[in-house]
């Protein structure tokens, strides 16, 4: 999951020409479906980040299962990642050691940090509807529409899953895309092309 992250991140997919990563992803590794591609990222995410503040070590990790990292994304989502970190901490701290944090584990470890009044459970229900809806719809959508028009959906939500999330990373976006339109930015992806052959 880190690893297909960092693969977003560097927008491998566009050198191999195509527009839209969970495609590509899905056409280069077996046994991936573009439906399960956003969320393995959004986990990856989260692994990245425990791995940045060392609380997992991702050449050997230990400790977090899937549907923890699902769970922690999803406090991430809403309480930022340094929070997210404490959950992780708390929730740790909750099973014996060897045995990992689950889903479980990560709501149980909320509730304990959070005081009631402030823990929106019906935020946290209505992510998990809106997540099971959004596997249902794509099992539909898998078979009910052709290639090219899945394309073109995943097109519009690749865009809508990338959107800039701060008016600092709108600023930086708006940057790059004008040195890219200026050909600016062509050195710097000359380099970062060498750097990783």
């Amino acid at each position: 999951m880190a690893d297909l992250r960092r693969l977003q991140d560097g927008q491998v997919h566009t050198l191999y020409g195509y527009t839209n990563f969970a495609k590509w992803a899905e056409d280069t590794f077996d046994g991936l479906a573009v439906g399960n591609v956003r969320q393995l990222c959004r986990a990856g995410s989260i692994a990245l980040e425990l791995d940045k503040r060392r609380l997992i070590d991702l050449r050997d990790p230990k400790g977090v299962c899937t549907t923890g990292l699902r769970a922690l994304s999803v406090a991430a989502g809403i309480y930022g990642n340094d929070k997210m970190a404490e959950v992780f901490t708390t929730a740790k701290g909750m099973v014996e050691p060897g045995e990992s944090i689950s889903g479980v584990t990560v709501e149980a470890a909320m509730r304990l940090l959070m005081p009631p009044a402030q823990v929106d459970q019906a935020v946290l229900d209505e992510q998990s509807q809106t997540e099971a809806e959004y596997e249902h719809d794509n099992e539909e959508y898998e078979t009910e529409y052709s290639d090219k028009v899945r394309e073109l959906m995943n097109r519009v939500r690749d865009l809508s899953w990338e959107l800039p999330e701060s008016a600092n990373e709108l600023i930086e976006a708006t940057n790059q895309l004008k040195a890219q339109l200026f050909n600016e930015s062509a050195d710097a992806d000359q380099t970062w092309i060498e750097g990783t052959r």
